[in-house]
């Protein structure tokens, strides 16, 4: 049987590439920052004596900064130090008597990240051709969302749940629709993960009381209260968590909607019950799979925590009951609750539409070279 060809490759490339681009727009070339802006240059020498760099900043002007840190006594053990021909950031503040006061403050790791994300773009249309563009091109608009609609909103002092789930049905909408095409099989996708994002949610807000989670267990969460006191951290919290599934979900949706169309337009006489049966059989393959995915990719994002109360030697019995443990905890397993519950969501939807094969097939609909 033939299913949805590159099943993983839509929500792969929606994922890492929302990543990619996130980074990229985030770090602007030059802004002001209160009464600082910052600069870029490239270190032509460092005067060890003095603690600072010579450095140009590519209009002809080469200025001092501040290294922060004393390059003749640099550990071997401590954080990496600038060199010579480096290109960093350079932050720029008021100094004494009116004169600019420069300091490095970081490597410019823009022109690796475009580099980088090119390179995935080639990879992407050179494996799954112009379904990698697309899904590239969703991806894009999908983070255009989230800056112009979803951060403004949360910054704004509205509800983060229901601003992520709006944020949410737009995203599906260009991740599902405009990646893999407007068809029955989509549509049963989209609702069958509108509806497993809806009841992840509900479980998310239900544990997260339990936990009594408050948003603050993390250094951004305190930083966020400080800088911008309107946001419900809280729901901020939430509201990362359904994100954080949605890619996973999406996934899982696309293949059941699938299979379910196929098995309807291969034997139109299966009755509901039939195809909901023999859909599950498919989906059970990819459970474990994908809930396993789910679960190391929350693991590697929360290493550095794991390996600090190691350091720490935290006792794990008393590490879950830290905020920034329990969050992560509640994370992942509501998570994989919800990415188990779409498969039999989606199943049951996909079969109801699809019993007797009474729906048209769109071109291209059945046309997926995945094997099963």
């Amino acid at each position: 049987m033939r299913l949805v060809e590159l099943p993983h490759f839509g929500r792969t490339v929606k994922g890492l590439t929302l990543a990619l681009l996130a980074s990229l727009l985030l770090a602007a070339a030059g802004h002001a920052t209160g009464q600082g802006q910052y600069f870029e240059g490239r270190i032509l020498g460092i005067d060890e004596a003095a603690g600072e760099a010579h450095v140009d900043l590519g209009n002809g002007q080469v200025i001092r900064a501040e290294l922060g840190y004393d390059p003749a006594q640099e550990a071997a053990d401590g954080p990496p130090a600038f060199r010579v021909g480096d290109r960093v950031e350079i932050y720029s503040s008021p100094g004494a008597g009116g004169q600019s006061r420069y300091a490095v403050s970081d490597w410019v790791r823009r022109p690796a990240l475009l580099l980088l994300a090119g390179l995935f773009l080639v990879v992407s249309v050179a494996v799954a051709r112009f379904k990698g563009l697309r899904a590239f091109v969703a991806t894009a608009a999908s983070l255009v969302l989230v800056i112009t609609f979803v951060i403004p909103s949360i910054l704004a002092g509205h509800n983060p749940v229901i601003i992520s789930l709006a944020g949410v049905g737009g995203i599906l909408i260009l991740a599902i629709y405009f990646v893999h095409g407007i068809n029955w099989s989509t549509t049963a996708a989209l609702v069958g993960t509108l509806v497993a994002s809806i009841v992840t949610m509900v479980i998310a807000i239900i544990f997260s009381d339990l936990a009594n989670l408050t948003g603050f267990g993390t250094e951004e969460g305190m930083m966020i209260s400080f800088a911008a006191a309107q946001v419900n951290l809280k729901g901020l919290l939430l509201a990362g968590l359904l994100i954080g599934a949605l890619g996973a979900l999406t996934d899982i949706t696309i293949v059941q909607a699938s299979v379910i169309r196929e098995l309807a337009h291969t034997n139109p006489e299966l009755g509901v019950s039939e195809l909901f049966r023999r859909g599950m059989n498919v989906g059970l393959d990819h459970i474990g799979s994908l809930v396993n995915t789910l679960v190391l990719a929350y693991t590697g994002s929360a290493l550095p925590l794991l390996v600090l109360l190691s350091v720490g030697d935290v006792d794990w019995f008393r590490a879950l009951n830290l905020e920034m443990v329990a969050a992560e905890v509640v994370h992942t397993l509501v998570g994989s609750i919800g990415l188990v519950l779409a498969v039999p969501f989606t199943t049951a939807i996909a079969a109801f539409m699809f019993r007797g094969d009474k729906l048209p097939v769109k071109p291209g609909e059945l046309e997926h070279g995945h094997a099963h």
